[in-house]
């Protein structure tokens, strides 16, 4: 009787090939600018092969959101137990991000290419780890009694993300500690204030 042989599982994925692609994509951003980084210019750098590159990315326009915009292999800063002391760091860690030059050189070229709402889903799944992990931290001070429920977490998170990337590309780290400081009070005092000014928006109308 003939046995047949079970199927063989695919190859599975290299992730010393992904990250080393979006290192080099990070790299040639910086050095050459947006129009430059191509995919076969990333192939070379990263040692890897273009097949390689299109069966983990789309595009090149997806693999340049990613290495933008993505944690970078990163782990998302842990809870420290105080909201503002949280909001600080996350509002330094998204500046550090965006006054990179890879990210100065990427979004606006970005911002030009990617004008379609498969672009526009492709950023949204980029960021959705990042987006949940913010929740949470809100999430965390509500369970503390820190801050009241109701607050408006994805709301904020626009704030902070537009906020320190507008800041990052056109100003770098410039005044970095007082800027800091400055936006991650006044994300507090939104958070802090979120029932309340919904209280008086209600009574309004």
């Amino acid at each position: 009787m003939k046995h047949e042989n079970p199927p063989r599982a695919g190859r599975p994925r290299d992730l010393s090939k992904d990250e080393a692609t979006l290192v080099a994509t990070r790299r040639l951003l910086a050095e050459v600018g947006y129009q430059q980084t191509t995919v076969a210019a990333i192939a070379r750098m990263a040692g890897v092969n273009t097949p390689a590159i299109y069966r983990r990315w789309p595009t090149r326009e997806a693999l340049i959101e990613e290495a933008v915009h993505g944690t970078g292999g990163h782990p998302l800063p842990e809870e420290s137990g105080d909201l503002r002391t949280d909001l600080a760091t996350w509002v330094r860690i998204f500046l550090v991000r965006a006054a990179r030059p890879a990210a100065r050189a990427g979004v606006p070229g970005l911002l030009a290419d990617s004008q379609t709402q498969e672009a526009r889903q492709r950023l949204l799944a980029i960021g959705a780890p990042v987006r949940k992990a913010f929740q949470e931290l809100l999430d965390g001070a509500v369970a503390r009694g820190e801050i009241a429920a109701g607050v408006n977490a994805m709301f904020l998170f626009d704030l902070l993300s537009g906020t320190t990337t507008m800041r990052g590309l056109t100003r770098g780290v410039e005044d970095e500690e007082d800027f800091v400081d400055a936006l991650a009070g006044s994300l507090y005092v939104l958070a802090a204030h979120a029932t309340e000014a919904a209280d008086i928006k209600s009574v309004r109308r």
